[in-house]
């Protein structure tokens, strides 16, 4: 099997790449690879950031920082809302430089585990956390043991996971067999994010600084990840090592279960109690506000039939 989809449309390609046109830069972001840290950058060196709207969202964030990937904070276009013409005209040019990154598999996958499974972050994995459990000893997490039922389940069960895009092959993402690259760093290796803070630097005339924002529990993977672990994730991942030769990681045979404390577990279930709560407040808003919009609609298209026309017959206020 080929490690890159067979899809090669200008849709497929770069359908997450984002554009900085007074940098003249294509940034295509991949899931839990600095994507966080990156995008506030890119936004702050082309002066599109507007955080007085961050108040008003009505998303499920449980983290300023977070805030970011809302386009109206950012104000960062994606390439697929410029014509094909403009977009390959960006994509083929040689003054404009286009951005990417990567990490070690394992690394991200733990990444994304801690994040949408183990704390709950809001996602789409068909099933919930059915396929998922914890692993408790004496009513306390064994965060080794969950790690692994999860390495389980994403090889035995992977189509689930695939619909939440943290989950998904960086190299359904990266596109590097038909997409030229000017800048493709290791966010993984010393100076990695560096080399994309130096990029925007230089064609901003800005400071711009990297800053981590998306701060983990700081437990080391190795703490809890042994071999056989490992080799479930690199066989799933199999097709992000043919694409960009990641060197394959050598863990422990066995780890000494890494078990939370009472007051741990009892301050992670607090968490995830939370963030549920966010995210049922945030969709319940979201519908409200989904019904509103609704009848004004409606509203209107009564209004605009019973008027002959005469009122609402704009495209702007008829919304298309």
């Amino acid at each position: 099997m080929p490690p890159f989809p067979t899809d090669t449309s200008l849709a497929a390609l770069t359908r997450k790449t984002l554009v900085a046109p007074r940098m003249k830069v294509l940034y295509t972001p991949t899931t839990k690879v600095a994507s966080t840290t990156i995008k506030w950058m890119m936004a702050e060196a082309e002066g599109t950031i507007d955080q007085t709207v961050i108040p008003k969202l009505m998303a499920a964030i449980t983290h300023r920082s977070q805030t970011i990937h809302n386009r109206h904070v950012s104000g960062l276009r994606k390439l697929s809302e410029y014509s094909e013409r403009e977009a390959r005209s960006m994509l083929e040019s040689p003054e404009w430089l286009h951005v990417a990154a990567l990490r070690d598999p394992v690394s991200r996958a733990y990444s994304a585990w801690e994040n949408r499974v183990f704390m709950r972050a809001s996602g789409r994995i068909a099933g919930g956390f059915e396929l998922t459990p914890d692993v408790l000893v004496d009513g306390r997490i064994d965060m080794t043991a969950s790690f692994a039922v999860f390495a389980k389940a994403l090889a035995e069960h992977t189509d689930a996971f695939m619909l939440d895009h943290h989950f998904t092959p960086q190299s359904h993402v990266v596109r590097t067999d038909k997409v030229n690259y000017g800048l493709l760093v290791r966010v993984d290796e010393p100076g990695g994010v560096e080399k994309i803070a130096a990029a925007f630097r230089e064609r901003s005339g800005k400071t711009v600084e990297p800053r981590r924002h998306n701060e983990s529990m700081g437990i080391a993977l190795a703490r809890v990840c042994d071999q056989t672990t490992a080799n479930r994730l690199m066989a799933t991942y199999s097709m992000d090592y043919e694409a960009f030769g990641f060197a394959r990681r050598e863990f422990a045979a066995t780890v000494e279960p890494y078990v939370l404390s009472d007051a741990e577990t009892q301050l992670v279930t607090l968490v995830r109690q939370s963030v549920e709560r966010v995210g049922s407040v945030s969709r319940a808003a979201q519908s409200r506000m989904s019904a509103r919009y609704g009848m004004r609609q409606i509203r209107k298209t009564i209004l605009r039939k019973v008027s002959f026309g005469r009122m609402y017959n704009t495209p702007r206020s008829m919304h298309w």
